[in-house]
């Protein structure tokens, strides 16, 4: 008997930890590279994969990733002719508390922590950037539905953010490396209106 009311009592908060769990996609400015000319911190686009779930009616975890890869080549006719790839990942979590929750509608504050790695290389391989870098969000943020359609959520952020980036030059010619590290603090916006869409479960 008390194995089954031990099982039970597993489910129940098994559920309960599950309860408004959702998936969907945010669009984040990743730190990509430090500019080996001006040490200035260049950002890139990327969307993740966005995990969440709510702990309680109040509290919001959230559960980031995301994958990205590009490449670029110049007339094959020039005399030297350059391809250029790169690629990047970048994970995180956030977590956000609901300060007010009107119809449709939810205010909240929190904080997200993401760390990425990027590659930039030439073909032939001659040149090549390597990048690690993290940020620390604290953000305010407005989730809103659809009346009618609730499950399904769009949701945008502002606050502010702490970012350190290093970047590793390797130029294989001469065999030489170089570090490139930039750190600072600014202000936080998403490049569109809307950070992100989800659909909650």
């Amino acid at each position: 008997m008390k194995r089954v009311v031990l099982l039970a009592c597993l489910f129940a908060m098994t559920g309960s930890a599950l309860a408004g769990f959702s998936i969907g996609f945010n669009t984040v400015e990743m730190p990509v590279y430090v500019d080996p000319d001006d040490f200035q911190l260049t950002t890139n686009d990327m969307n993740l994969l966005r995990l969440g779930a709510m702990l309680s009616s109040d509290f919001r975890i959230e559960g980031y990733v995301g994958y990205m890869n590009e490449k670029f080549e110049t007339d094959p006719a020039l005399p030297s002719p350059v391809s250029l790839e790169g690629s990047g990942m970048g994970f995180g979590a956030g977590g956000y508390y609901v300060i007010e929750a009107p119809a449709n509608t939810s205010f909240s504050i929190g904080a997200r922590f993401l760390y990425g790695s990027t590659t930039v290389e030439t073909t032939p391989d001659a040149w090549k950037l390597e990048t690690t870098a993290w940020t620390l969000d604290p953000l305010m943020r407005i989730d809103f539905a659809i009346p009618g359609a609730e499950q399904l959520a769009f949701f945008t952020e502002y606050g502010f953010r702490y970012a350190n980036a290093t970047s590793t030059e390797t130029i294989s010619g001469v065999q030489n490396t170089i570090d490139y590290t930039w750190t600072g603090f600014s202000t936080y916006a998403p490049a569109n209106i809307l950070a992100g869409a989800y659909y909650v479960f």
